[in-house]
């Protein structure tokens, strides 16, 4: 004979409905006993984050007005009162999480005990944080300047605790990890007061030197991007079988390279059509059948 038990759940109900009765009636009293307390605890620990936030920012702005004052670099003022700011918000949190009764002595020791696990986690961080700081203090180069760094090239616009904000030359914004930077070469193209612009002619071999000298400078007269001295040069760089190159070169500001390479492009294209001088005949490639 198979006998088959049937559960009766409706047995425990009294037991969960006694409990749960039980914790409605402790929360209550809770309620009843520290809401109020609560409550006021909860609001005091607002208003010290707003008021130490907003509190932050001005020391934040404080700072970087002071150090400016004083001829501190831009770069080097906004990335240490970056760091303060930082370390500011931190305080306040910790002394709002203390208003709200959290022991912050404990939170403390908890985040020192957790530091050598996120330090692990965020190894990249890390050596982000500390590229920047080479970056700010040994000053490849500054805000303002247009480097050629971790493959990539621009206007630098800011230099900041991990990253470094970089705008191109057709307008886009890129971040780059710090590490990146410092991990490979770095060419300030604006360290230098002057810079080259060098314009390279390929010409037939039949073309005299002297007329694609006199021609590729007189291309420059009138450029306002050309620095006068040192004076504009034509040098012949490259023979080749039937050509020759001959490479114009003029100095300018460094704010000026662009527009002095483009309108220097054009007006040697002109020069060299209108004083008809030829180019290199293509290759002949005789294929014998």
């Amino acid at each position: 004979m198979i006998i088959l038990a049937q559960a009766t759940p409706d047995a425990a109900s009294p037991a969960i409905v006694h409990d749960g009765k039980e914790m409605l009636l402790t929360a209550s009293n809770w309620v009843a006993e520290n809401g109020l307390s609560f409550a006021a605890s909860l609001a005091t620990a607002i208003i010290i984050y707003l008021v130490g936030a907003w509190l932050a920012g001005v020391i934040r702005k404080a700072v970087v007005n002071s150090l400016h004052r004083r001829g501190t670099d831009q770069t080097i003022a906004t990335y240490l009162a970056n760091i303060l700011h930082t370390l500011v918000l931190i305080l306040v949190i910790i002394t709002a999480l203390g208003q709200l009764g959290i022991p912050t002595a404990q939170f403390a020791a908890l985040i020192a005990a957790a530091g050598l696990a996120i330090g692990l986690a965020l190894q990249g961080n890390l050596s982000n944080f500390a590229s920047g700081f080479l970056l700010v203090f040994f000053r490849p180069f500054q805000r303002g300047d247009y480097p050629s760094a971790a493959g990539t090239e621009g206007t630098v616009d800011d230099i900041g605790v991990f990253t470094t904000t970089l705008t191109t030359l057709d307008n886009k914004k890129v971040i780059v990890p710090n590490s990146a930077i410092t991990g490979g070469n770095i060419i300030n193209f604006s360290a230098n007061p002057k810079r080259v612009v060098i314009v390279p002619c390929t010409v037939a071999g039949t073309n005299p030197t002297d007329k694609v000298r006199t021609t590729l400078l007189g291309a420059v007269i009138g450029n306002p991007h050309v620095l006068a001295d040192p004076a504009p040069v034509a040098v012949l760089a490259d023979l080749g079988e039937n050509k020759y190159t001959m490479e114009l070169r003029v100095w300018c500001d460094p704010a000026n390279f662009w527009p002095a390479q483009f309108t220097l492009n054009e007006a040697v294209k002109k020069a060299l059509d209108d004083a008809g001088i030829s180019g290199p005949l293509p290759a002949m490639r005789i294929v014998q059948s």
